[in-house]
């Protein structure tokens, strides 16, 4: 067959079901293709964009995330992307259609020699189709690479001539293994005459089956569950048993300086996540996919790597009829007064309260970088698994609009709600007009203080420099009906209460542009 339908073909058979894709050029013959075999495409206005959106639906889904992009300036334009994916975990296969190496040298169109280098040190793997009977090969390559151990970006390179002319077919390749058996040898010893073991999830347990065995293992020896950013929802937060983000003060804190272990288990307890944070832990046993983060960050008493449920198994039989001396429930209800008698009056604390009541159990989250979302990272209570998505991996700016696009497609049956700063959201609207095209029923808060707002927080606390970090801004109203979707103004918490309420319907895009002073980040507060 034709190199083009053979890349349908791969990718039919491993039932992706959407691709996201800014065409051009060089990848015509693909798209006419994905047309006559009626494979449903993600079109955006920018290739950032919709590298964005492919991670959101990832990430919301949890399956890989499918990335068609162009030579030159479409390639360098992912580049942001593919970081967020490479630091989320998050399972991106991009497919390059590049030009042709023997034209390299002569000047020809988006001409850059090795191209997939500019990806080396944030890609699970990069092949390169050489010749026409490694086309399926490389594709196989990079799709396991994506969705290894340790998920991630992985790209394949393929000449665009390749994709008009007959390629061979390629023996099936069975389904490869992800992760090696993990070795539990001195996890009964570790766990010997433990009390008050805490157990800090990442989010490499953002699976069903992982969430399950989890709540049954806390529910029934009674230990705190504390959860990193990326595994928000990983336990619902208003369970017994769950605490919260690991980054909080107070209880959790206390948790933290009286439990005799910490079990950590799919997280790489990242410095940004963790210490940075305050976060101590003074003896710890750390379960992740492999050894490359384990004892990184802090001092361990025994790591153990491999497969994930195989050592989730292992730990729930060594702790069957075992029962910690936690007072759960009085923890929990003195963190809920704790929170109530010192944060109620943190606007930013009201803000993410409000949110949470306005918005659907099941409604995924998808947030930018903005003193909002930060106050969110702490408290913002996530009540099922996959439905608190952001750029924490690579801590990057432009995410939220593009990703809550690329959720809603991957998650239609769930309502989708979008927050995003004035900063982060403005060089995305754009693609509003995909939104309007598709009808993708997202809720768009905008958050508009007229500013970076914890840049200039800090400009004002460290350098006594004030209105540095100002924003000059449109009318997101006007801008959200120029593309004919409906949008309401708020400009303080009863206004935009009352938004969600009245106007807010879930099943249409609606923009709230949220008009509010700047306030402190949480960690300056408690």
């Amino acid at each position: 067959m034709l190199g083009k339908e053979a890349i349908v073909s791969f990718l039919v058979n491993k039932q992706i079901g959407h691709i996201f894709h800014l065409p051009g050029i060089h990848s015509l013959p693909l798209c006419q293709s994905f047309v006559k075999h009626g494979v449903k495409t993600v079109m955006g206005r920018h290739e950032s964009a919709v590298a964005f959106a492919a991670i959101g639906y990832a990430q919301a889904t949890g399956r890989l995330g499918v990335l068609v992009v162009t030579p030159g300036p479409g390639l360098g334009n992912i580049v942001s992307a593919c970081l967020e994916a490479h630091g989320d975990q998050v399972p991106l296969l991009v497919i390059h259609i590049d030009t042709e190496r023997n034209e390299i040298g002569k000047g020809v169109l988006h001409e850059l020699p090795d191209p997939e280098r500019i990806f080396t040190h944030f890609t699970r793997g990069a092949f390169v189709v050489e010749q026409k009977e490694s086309l399926l090969p490389a594709l196989d390559d990079a799709y396991y690479a994506a969705l290894s151990a340790r998920p991630g970006p992985a790209l394949v390179s393929v000449p665009y001539a390749l994709l008009e002319k007959e390629v061979l077919p390629s023996p099936v390749i069975g389904e490869r293994a992800v992760a090696k058996e993990p070795d539990l040898t001195g996890l009964d010893d570790a766990l010997s005459g433990k009390e008050r073991p805490v157990i800090v999830g990442g989010g490499l347990l953002m699976t069903e089956e992982l969430g399950l065995s989890l709540e049954t293992l806390c529910r029934e020896s009674a230990i705190p569950f504390l959860a990193t950013s990326a595994g928000k929802g990983v336990l619902s937060e208003d369970r017994l048993e769950a605490f919260g983000c690991i980054v909080k003060k107070g209880v959790v804190r206390t948790i933290l300086e009286s439990a005799d272990v910490v079990i950590a288990i799919g997280t790489r307890l990242r410095d940004v996540e963790t210490k940075r944070r305050g976060v101590k832990i003074k003896e710890l046993i750390h379960f992740d996919v492999d050894d490359t983060w384990i004892g990184r960050n802090y001092p361990t008493k025994l790591g153990i790597a491999g497969n994930l449920k195989t050592s989730l198994n292992g730990l729930c039989r060594i702790m069957k009829g075992r029962k910690s001396s936690w007072r759960l429930e009085e923890l929990k209800a003195l963190q809920q007064k704790e929170e109530i008698n010192f944060l109620r009056n943190a606007p930013g604390f009201r803000i993410i309260n409000l949110l949470r009541d306005v918005t659907p159990d099941d409604a995924v989250s998808v947030w930018d970088l903005n003193l909002i979302f930060y106050w969110a990272e702490y408290y913002f209570p996530v009540l099922r698994q996959k439905t608190f998505l952001n750029g924490g991996g690579s801590s990057t700016l432009f995410y939220a609009v593009p990703a809550s696009i690329g959720a809603k497609v991957g998650r239609p049956d769930r309502p989708c709600l979008c927050v995003a700063g004035d900063g982060g959201a403005l060089p995305m609207l754009g693609e509003l007009a995909f939104v309007r095209q598709n009808n993708i029923p997202v809720v768009f808060l905008v958050y508009n203080n007229n500013s970076f707002g914890v840049l200039e927080h800090y400009m004002k606390q460290r350098y006594a420099l004030e209105g540095s970090m100002s924003l000059t801004n449109p009318d997101f109203i006007q801008l959200a009906r120029a593309f004919d979707i409906p949008a309401k103004r708020a400009k303080n918490l009863d206004s935009l209460r009352d938004v969600f309420v009245r106007h807010v319907r879930w099943d249409e895009p609606f923009l709230i542009e949220f008009q509010y002073p700047g306030f402190l980040p949480p960690w300056e507060v408690q």
